[in-house]
């Protein structure tokens, strides 16, 4: 959509390839869905100079119903992404700006929210490093089991990914505590509630 790309150029300017990091991470595209925040990040991304790598979940689910594994194949969990979790398809390039998505060692500074940049991609596992002076040092992420802690689903999902999601767009909720010194507001849609705008407007 022009309003998308209108919306991206305007947060990380026609020369987002170089932009320094520091700079990317204190910039953020808010929206009110999971759906269309993984989008954004697409498009972004897209524009990213570098080889983009796709790293694929395995999926599974946990159910007292047995009928559930017949029901629920890997097919249809593949498609499911839900609040706080990456998507089955996680691309990725060098250079890219993330987001971790689970307190893994908050002493390192290693903690759900924590922005980190790309600086290698393997097979099976990804380096970075934060964002931030006090933590200059490199982390390197494995795929890890990871459920959704609320979500409205019949069963548990099971997802063995990389705990980490691009941050160059991400839900209001998801922003609550952070902060930038640059803001775009996605909205297509009615928010779900009056404490989403207040949210968004304290960013």
């Amino acid at each position: 959509m022009v309003v998308e790309e209108n919306l991206i150029e305007a947060i990380y300017s026609e020369n987002l390839n170089d932009m320094e990091v520091e700079q990317l991470a204190k910039c953020v595209i808010l929206a009110p869905t999971n759906k269309k925040t993984l989008e954004m990040n697409r498009s972004v991304i897209a524009k990213l100079q570098g080889e983009p790598h796709t790293f694929y979940s395995s999926d599974s689910i946990i159910s007292e119903n047995q009928n559930d594994l017949q029901n629920y194949p890997p097919e249809f969990l593949h498609d499911l992404t839900p609040s706080g979790m990456p998507p089955h398809a996680l691309v990725l390039k060098k250079g890219v700006i993330i987001m971790l998505l689970r307190n893994l060692n908050p002493k390192q500074g290693l903690c759900n929210g924590t922005h980190l940049s790309i600086t290698g991609l393997h097979e099976n596992f990804t380096s970075a490093k934060i964002v931030s002076e006090c933590n200059p040092g490199g982390v390197v992420f494995l795929k890890i089991e990871l459920a959704p802690s609320d979500v409205n689903l019949p069963f548990v999902l099971k997802r063995r990914q990389f705990p980490l999601i691009p941050a160059y767009a991400m839900t209001i909720n998801k922003s609550q505590g952070q902060t930038f010194d640059q803001i775009g507001i996605y909205f297509d849609e009615p928010l779900f509630s009056h404490g989403q705008l207040c949210c968004t407007f304290k960013v």
